[in-house]
């Protein structure tokens, strides 16, 4: 009876084992893909976007708009805006 409950133990114990390394095997792959999705977005997107942004910030200060967006001046009478 003895001998029974030894190996009951030990199968339980390597389907614990088995579980617990895919588990870990899950989350190590979805922190990598998190890490690498990360990465790109820090060091390809990033800065392309703060390039186009300052990109249109600047053309719309040399336009004259001080802050780079439409202006919000009313039109007078003959369409002009003030």
């Amino acid at each position: 009876m003895r001998e029974k409950n030894s190996l009951e133990m030990i199968i339980k114990w390597a389907i614990v084992v088995v579980l617990a390394v895919v588990a870990l095997k899950l989350v190590f792959t979805v922190l990598g893909i998190a890490f690498v999705l990360g990465s790109f977005l820090l060091f390809r997107v990033l800065p392309l976007l703060l390039l186009v942004w300052l990109v249109v910030r600047l053309l719309g200060w040399f336009r004259g708009t001080g802050d780079g967006s439409a202006s919000t001046a009313a039109p007078t009478a003959d369409g002009t805006e003030i």
